[in-house]
């Protein structure tokens, strides 16, 4: 045979074998991750959480199977396109475990994201180790009306408030397997609580009590516009059923919102603007800035400082984690689920410095947000799949200032997050199992 001949067949030769070698079982091996939705490529995760389900971005079949070294959970995904009889094998991505225990549910609210009306929602509870989601209370046990605006205290299952708006309607407290409604407006200066926020103590919350309207822009991709005529700020001591406020966060000439208390229960900080005459037409230059007051023996004492202000900012939904405070951050007003333009900021509480969270954010709103008992995990509601409907979800905080990859809350399939066509609302972690309470509210309601 001649030389260049046999040179050749053994170079032929030699590339086969390499390439046989490299594509096991007839797949072509790729450099690249595989194009999955949701992107749970690189993200970091809690031990025991619910499986991830995703898809191919192009909705090709495709199997995985997976290996666990160390705290790093690799996914080998292969697909096979049967028109083309095409094989691939992506590059293993990686899911990383992290030690730092997650509350094992969390809470939020099931709501079309619509203006219009609905028929029925209601609050909800999950259980991050699994799918399991199981109904808290729904509409239909105080008659149709509306559910909202929930919390516990430092995530305890057996201790909640939650708003019931509607014909008969009121705040219902719930302690252990008691339960009782009252009307807020009836024990004190002649207001409702809308947003809750409980002292460490547990002994009392600070409410702030707001006129809400809405209008519906015609110019603009911005369907609606929510915003408050007034808002001030109550307090409810449990201990002795009484509503108080102060003069001084109680003004016809600011309007006073989100309250939430200091880790050491000293101070309230709350969101805060000037009241403007023709808030609908001039909404754009509302912008609320962040105060605090001090909080002695069960009172406001003092005048109210500002904190932190920004010209070009309005801000919303602070939540604290020992010296960090997460907010929303738009360009006006005081209802960033609307504003696409809304992100999440990080303030440092020592230096006074706040950043933009830039790996939690997206090109649409990043709003509601809540911490975990330990202060290592974060969840926050999005409308990045698509614009209009908002989905959960978390991320891993080091407590240096710095966030993880977010991850879409995990569903058996992710056509689920597709197909239910409810937005998440108001999403919080707890601690246990808050059991269904339908049976027990709908007593309340009895005419």
């Amino acid at each position: 045979m001649p030389r260049r001949l046999a040179i050749f067949y053994s170079l032929l030769l030699s590339a086969l074998a390499t390439l046989a070698s490299c594509s096991e079982g007839g797949y072509t091996p790729s450099g690249d991750y595989p194009p999955i939705v949701p992107d749970y490529v690189g993200v970091t995760v809690p031990e025991g959480m619910a499986p991830l389900s995703f898809e191919m971005t192009d909705g090709s079949r495709f199997s995985f199977t997976t290996e666990r070294v160390g705290d790093t959970l690799f996914y080998h995904v292969r697909t096979h396109d049967r028109k083309t009889g095409s094989r691939t094998q992506y590059k293993p991505f990686p899911v990383y475990i992290s030690k730092d225990a997650i509350d094992p549910y969390i809470a939020y609210r099931l709501i079309e994201p619509s203006y219009e009306g609905w028929k029925e929602m209601g609050l909800y509870y999950r259980e991050l180790s699994s799918y399991k989601e199981k109904a808290l209370v729904t509409n239909a046990a105080i008659g149709g009306g509306c559910v909202n605006c929930h919390t516990f205290p430092g995530g305890d299952p057996t201790r909640m408030i939650f708003h019931a708006r509607g014909e008969g309607g009121g705040t219902i407290f719930r302690e252990g397997n008691s339960f009782k409604k009252i009307n807020l407006a009836t024990i004190g200066p002649h207001k409702q609580g809308t947003y809750p926020a409980w002292h460490p103590s547990g002994r009392y919350i600070a409410f702030s009590s707001n006129s809400t309207q809405q209008s519906f822009p015609i110019v603009g991709s911005q369907q609606v516009e929510v915003y408050d005529h007034f808002s001030d700020i109550i307090l409810m001591d449990l201990q002795t059923e009484s509503v108080t406020t102060h003069p001084s966060i109680c003004e016809e000439t600011r309007m006073e919102t989100f309250p939430t208390w200091s880790p050491e229960g000293d101070r309230l900080y709350f969101c805060v603007a000037d009241s403007l005459a023709g808030v609908v037409e001039n909404r754009s230059r509302v912008r609320y800035s962040l105060e605090y007051i001090p909080f002695e023996d069960g009172a406001f004492v003092g005048e109210p400082k500002t904190f932190y202000s920004c010209d070009t900012l309005s801000l919303s939904h602070p939540r604290i984690n020992g010296k960090w405070m997460l907010l929303t951050g738009s360009a006006y007003g005081t209802f960033p689920i609307w504003h696409p333009e809304a992100d999440l900021y990080l303030l440092d509480m020592e230096d006074g410095t706040m950043i933009k969270a830039d790996l939690l954010n997206s090109q649409e709103s990043d709003s509601y947000h809540s911490w975990s008992s330990n202060g290592k995990w974060v969840i926050f509601s999005s409308r990045r799949i698509d614009g209009r409907y908002t989905r959960l979800y978390l991320s891993h905080f080091d407590g240096q200032g710095h966030f993880t990859k977010p991850f879409l809350l995990p569903q058996k399939k992710y056509s689920h997050n597709v197909l239910r066509l409810k937005s998440y609302n108001v999403p919080e972690f707890i601690t246990g199992d808050p059991g269904e309470l339908d049976k027990e509210i709908s007593k309340l309601f009895v005419k």
